[in-house]
């Protein structure tokens, strides 16, 4: 680390600037430039994710909209008490069955023109005395139901099922919804129905959806009922593609190749598969992400190229600065530099140049000028006020009020010279506690008179601090501060608590004095700004909590708490300290 160091402060600027630029452009390129190119992928596979998932959701809900269909017409027939009477009755006489099939022909061919989408309805008896009429009424035989099927069907005890892709007699694939007829007795059924529909027309719900990507639908045995390939058609998913279902969103390989795929299920069982190639996904953001390496060598090239043309130019104008500064440092105070440019560098060389012109006359000559002024400045601020002069003025005026029989007036000048002789102190900054009660008595004395009735003030003070010695003028600003604003009834009198006595703070002994009254207190808001910085209408109160603690350190200093309409207290928290 030491050497490393030691080796960028003993190199060139020009070798600084690439090292800096290397370091705070390049790295972080790269790292933003892979940063962003993975939270792209992230982001194209999330949003490519809500696609599927939202097309998957709409085949679905289309789909499970023309199940729902055959369901209802299922529903329909097996609620049918007429058909289920002309279904197991037992035709004795001939053409007695013509009633029969002109019922059941109208029921069947009224369903088959309200629902265009169905590719066949048909009904299935063991009734040998009902003959089939070779439209819609059949017989259970093998030869009209597959054993299988057959099976199934009884097995179901009257509920609906579906069958995988049957080709018919002219050769259309075909999905059968299966359903036992057996409402009088659970246990005894009297025929079938299946209602057929093309696989073509579930397969035109998944077409408008396939875009990029690959769409089957699956039954509840994960089978393939209705895809683009129909030679896939009742294969199992795994078998015919390959990876098996076990996530709703996951990446699987198929030939090698990654693919994302998504799937929902339906109620009944079915789902609706999409898988589609990630690379077709990430080949606009690789393509984005190639383009602006690009763009990043080539601006790298032309900063590198820039920041060596600059640094050059700089190091030869500084170079001339440090020659200067070495003649100065020799005490050659008469070498000026030529530099008119109006840069950092150009204004550096002026301000060189004067401070190489003026330098020995301001160690020689400013520096005392200046102490002196600020003496004389100070001296003036203090003779600005003429403590024996106040003193005089004040007297004189008191014993006018007493000539003119004024003797509110004459009290009220007498306290105010009082306060003042007391404030002023001869100039020094600290007072006995003594002292400053009395200053405090005389400030309220004065405003008595003015207010008369409208505040009192009670006094608990451990005698045996008055000796201790503190700052002047603390107790002042507090009690003028709830005189002026505590006040909120007219009617109702003010009281004022001023209290002195010891305690701890912080490991020592401390003297506390507190201001507290029962006026109409302050909201928080209010507290804070009264000790803030901005703040003109607490200005006494803050300049009593900036003298404290200039005085005393930041362990001291002024707390407020108050509550609207509940009253103000004020604490001074100040070192014990003894009166010499």
């Amino acid at each position: 680390m030491k050497t490393l160091k030691r080796l960028f402060n003993n190199s060139s600027l020009l070798q600084k600037l690439l090292v800096i630029f290397l370091t705070v452009t390049i790295i972080p390129l790269i790292f933003i430039t892979v940063f962003f190119y993975d939270r792209t992928e992230q982001r194209l596979l999330e949003l490519t994710y809500e696609n599927m998932s939202s097309s998957n959701q709409q085949i679905s809900s289309n789909v499970n909209a023309h199940l729902n269909n055959l369901r209802q017409i299922s529903s329909l027939i097996y609620t049918d008490e007429n058909l289920q009477a002309y279904l197991t009755q037992n035709y004795t006489r001939d053409y007695s069955f013509v009633e029969a099939y002109r019922y059941i022909d109208g029921l069947l061919y009224s369903l088959l023109t309200a629902n265009n989408n169905i590719a066949s309805i048909n009904l299935y008896v063991d009734n040998k005395s009902l003959p089939e009429d070779g439209l819609f009424l059949k017989h259970i035989t093998l030869e009209n139901l597959p054993l299988e099927y057959l099976t199934q069907l009884q097995q179901t005890y009257g509920n609906n099922i579906f069958s995988n892709v049957i080709q018919d007699k002219n050769g259309n694939n075909v999905i059968y919804l299966g359903r036992i007829l057996n409402f009088n007795a659970q246990n005894h059924f009297y025929g079938m129905v299946t209602i057929g529909l093309n696989e073509e027309l579930l397969y035109k719900l998944i077409e408008k959806e396939e875009q990029n990507k690959s769409v089957y639908l699956l039954n509840e045995k994960n089978q393939i009922i209705s895809a683009s390939d129909k030679s896939l058609l009742n294969l199992s998913f795994s078998e015919a593609i390959g990876p098996e279902l076990s996530g709703n969103q996951e990446v699987v390989a198929i030939d090698g190749h990654p693919h994302l795929l998504v799937y929902n299920t339906m109620p009944h069982g079915w789902k609706t598969v999409s898988l589609t190639p990630i690379d077709e996904i990430m080949s606009s953001s690789r393509q984005t992400a190639m383009q602006i390496v690009v763009i990043a060598l080539f601006s790298i090239v032309l900063s590198i190229l820039m920041i060596i043309v600059i640094a050059k130019y700089l190091s030869l104008r500084l170079r001339k600065l440090n020659r200067q500064a070495a003649q100065v440092e020799k005490g050659n105070f008469t070498v000026l530099l030529t530099d008119s440019s109006k840069d950092e560098i150009g204004q550096l060389n002026a301000a060189f140049n004067k401070m190489s012109t003026r330098l020995k006359d301001m160690i020689d000559k400013l520096y005392i000028k200046e102490i002196a002024k600020r003496d004389a400045e100070l001296y003036a601020l203090q003779s600005q006020i003429n403590p024996h002069f106040l003193y005089n003025t004040l007297s004189g005026i008191s014993s006018l009020a007493i000539q003119n029989d004024d003797m509110e007036v004459s009290k009220m000048l007498n306290h105010l010279a009082r306060f003042y002789q007391t404030s002023l102190n001869m100039g020094h900054q600290y007072i006995t506690l003594e002292k400053e009660i009395a200053l405090t008595k005389h400030y309220l004395a004065i405003q008595h008179l003015r207010f008369e009735d409208s505040f009192m003030e009670r006094w608990e003070v451990d005698e045996s601090l008055c000796k201790h010695e503190t700052l002047k003028l603390l107790l002042q600003p507090f009690v003028e501060n709830a005189i002026n604003h505590a006040i909120y009834d007219d009617q109702q009198c003010l009281e004022i608590f001023i209290r002195i006595y010891r305690s701890m703070h912080a490991g020592a002994p401390a003297l506390l004095l507190e201001v507290e009254d029962d006026g109409c207190g302050m909201s928080s808001e209010q507290v804070e700004t009264l000790l803030s910085t901005e703040s003109k209408a607490g200005y006494g109160i803050k300049n009593v909590h900036e003298r404290v603690q200039l005085a005393y350190g930041p362990n001291y200093g002024v707390t407020i708490h108050s509550q609207a309409g509940l009253g103000t207290k004020i604490t001074i928290m100040l070192p014990l300290q003894q009166h010499d």
